[in-house]
């Protein structure tokens, strides 16, 4: 047989399989897949969303992965309020390092529990959000399934709590 028939038959099979090999996901990828799994498998939603713009940001910050409840029927007519992570710790800010987005505050059944709950955040969790969409936090997964139990635990507490609140 010719040469130049094994040639271009390896050439073809790589150009096939080549571009298919690429559409496998490497390892971090299997791995987030594995978190979204969990925390769907715990009740919680995925979605991307943009992160809340800090007082100390200059360039317009990028989306992050968020993992969330859907709002009960009681919390529609609550405001939403936005915890986030600064970068530095004042005496100013609700709890180290984190302070409040804009003016709007939950109840405090809710702060209290937010404090019960903010010194066992990993430094991946930068923002905790609640309101008509929902009870969330943005989180960038670095981190294992225990990180995803927290969340669900936190996330079912604050929206039990918040929707106590609007119903008494």
């Amino acid at each position: 047989m010719n040469i130049w028939f094994f040639v271009i038959l390896i050439l073809a099979v790589s150009l096939v399989l080549g571009p298919i090999a690429m559409l496998r996901p490497n390892p971090a990828q299997k791995r987030k897949e594995a978190l979204r799994h969990y925390a769907t498998e715990k009740g919680l939603r995925f979605t991307l969303r943009k992160l809340p713009m800090l007082k100390t940001d200059m360039e317009e910050p990028g989306v992050s992965p968020v993992y969330y409840l859907s709002p009960l029927a009681a919390m529609q007519s609550l405001s939403t309020w936005i915890l986030v992570r600064t970068h530095y710790e004042h005496e100013g800010n609700f709890y180290r390092d984190w302070d409040w987005h804009d003016e709007n505050r939950p109840n405090q059944s809710v702060r209290e529990k937010l404090l019960d709950y903010l010194s066992q955040l990993p430094d991946s969790i930068t923002v905790v959000a609640q309101g008509e969409a929902g009870t969330s936090i943005f989180w960038s997964e670095k981190g294992d399934k225990e990180i995803v139990d927290l969340i669900a635990r936190m996330l079912n507490d604050l929206q039990v709590t918040a929707a106590a609140g609007v119903s008494v």
